[in-house]
């Protein structure tokens, strides 16, 4: 592991050994003569001074704002590769500190300062290294477990431990430059909550809801090799994700709502698309584009047999979408079920490549909710949206008819005018209660700019 993280670094490599035996062979003059077991306080500070070096080595990469990562699973860190290492490191600081000073309630102190220090330098200095709350927990439960060994050691063994005054002094002090560190991250630096920081592995549940998915999606013919897990906005929200071949599929959880499944595109070798049995797809197909009939036809096909539940009393329709992704064409045949004149959220994509197979897949199966009436016009809704852009209402350029859409909001159905204008200078969107006429999510998108290139 430590061969691939500094394979090409050598040089680094040479300054820190040479930077940890300066700061040990300094060490141990400054205690030769003065204090007990100076080759001790000697290897002290050499592992002091290669702890920074590893952990303030710069990435070169210093750009960027102070940002900090506040990880609320406290013990995630030992249940990783990375959490342990850096458990491990700083033992032998404790260690060492311990059977140095003979203070144990010092040096337990210290190996908090340390890490405290080391992770306020990575958010506030432009070293291009990343804070973060975990590696923290882990460095300092590694310092703390080293003194508790340092502990044990001096029980056994005679000496003069560091005096009262000095132990005393070296405690104030980290108790004040703790405070500090602690209000200059509050002060210049973004802290962001997270749930997790390193994606815990998929359950056994999870594995077989995703693979059941996929099963039924394409009657067998993707087997999942690998799995992982993403959280969400919330503790219990998450995204379970399955890896097959050069395709992905992605299922919400714990709703199990939302199923995506996407075939990965490549030049140098068969897309591995799904080929629908009995359709006009493959290399008769490929000689000429399907169509837009041809890619309902296909996509209907597949509907028919493998979710015939995403196209009943549902409304076809086809686009030739333009997602900029290099040059791969198809069609996007969408099934949409309305009440009245809201769309539901009730949703089934298929796209179709050039070859007329399923590259792509989009499923939401959510039962048709009760939705509460519609009391607020068109009109009304255009009004509370121009009332939260009062600087753009003179600078809008295009305004499309808005969407009536059901949508899922703060634990129930409502149903939203969904609203979107062109200015000269990006787009402005928003989504008003069609009940209530509260508005929801006001954004304004700039319009992209690309220079040109001379």
């Amino acid at each position: 592991m430590l061969s691939a993280i500094f394979r090409g670094h050598e040089l680094f490599i040479a300054l820190a050994v040479i930077l940890s035996l300066a700061a040990g062979a300094g060490t141990y003059a400054a205690a030769r003569g003065k204090r007990e077991l100076p080759f001790i306080w000697g290897l002290w500070g050499a592992c002091t001074a290669a702890t920074l070096a590893l952990t303030m080595w710069s990435t070169g990469d210093g750009g960027g704002s102070a940002i900090c990562t506040v990880n609320r699973d406290i013990l995630e860190p030992f249940r990783h590769t990375q959490g342990q290492w850096n458990f491990c490191l700083l033992v032998p600081f404790g260690l060492l500190g311990v059977v140095a000073t003979r203070r144990p309630g010092l040096v337990a102190g210290l190996s908090l300062l340390l890490p405290a220090a080391i992770e306020t330098t990575q958010a506030l200095a432009p070293i291009g290294r990343a804070c973060d709350t975990s590696d923290f927990v882990a460095n300092g439960a590694g310092g703390l477990a080293g003194t508790a060994l340092g502990a044990l050691v001096v029980v056994f063994r005679r000496g003069t431990p560091l005096s009262r005054a000095a132990a005393r002094k070296g405690l104030i002090a980290t108790g004040i430059a703790m405070a500090l560190m602690g209000a200059a991250l509050y002060a210049f630096a973004d802290l962001f909550v997270m749930n997790h920081t390193v994606a815990p592995p998929a359950t056994p549940e999870q594995k077989a809801a995703i693979e059941q998915r996929l099963r039924d999606a394409f009657g067998g013919a993707y087997r999942a090799t690998d799995y992982s897990v993403t959280t969400t906005g919330s503790e219990d929200a998450a995204t379970v994700t399955a890896y097959f071949g050069n395709g992905v599929a992605e299922l919400s959880w714990p709703d199990q709502w939302d199923f995506t499944v996407h075939v990965m595109w490549a030049t140098d070798e068969p897309s591995g698309a799904f080929s629908v049995p009995g359709a006009a797809a493959g290399a008769a197909a490929a000689k000429r584009p399907v169509g837009d009939k041809g890619a309902v036809l296909i996509a209907r096909a597949y509907a028919d047999r493998f979710a015939p539940w995403g196209t009943s009393n549902a409304k076809a329709q086809v686009t030739r979408p333009d997602d900029g992704d290099g040059g791969r064409p198809g069609w996007l045949v969408s099934w949409r079920r309305y009440e009245g004149e809201v769309v539901l959220p009730h949703r089934f994509d298929v796209r179709i490549d050039e070859e007329g197979r399923v590259s792509e897949l989009t499923e939401r199966k959510v039962a048709d909710p009760q939705l509460p009436p519609v009391r607020v016009t068109e009109a009304e809704a255009w009004k509370t949206f121009a009332k939260s852009f009062p600087d753009s209402a003179d600078a809008i350029d295009e305004k499309p008819e808005p969407t009536l859409s059901a949508q899922f909001r703060d634990g129930e159905w409502r149903v939203d005018w969904l609203l979107v204008v062109t200015t000269s200078t990006g787009s402005l969107e928003a989504a008003v209660d069609a009940t209530d006429g509260s508005i929801h999510d006001p954004v304004e998108i700039p319009l992209a700019r690309y220079s040109e290139v001379p």
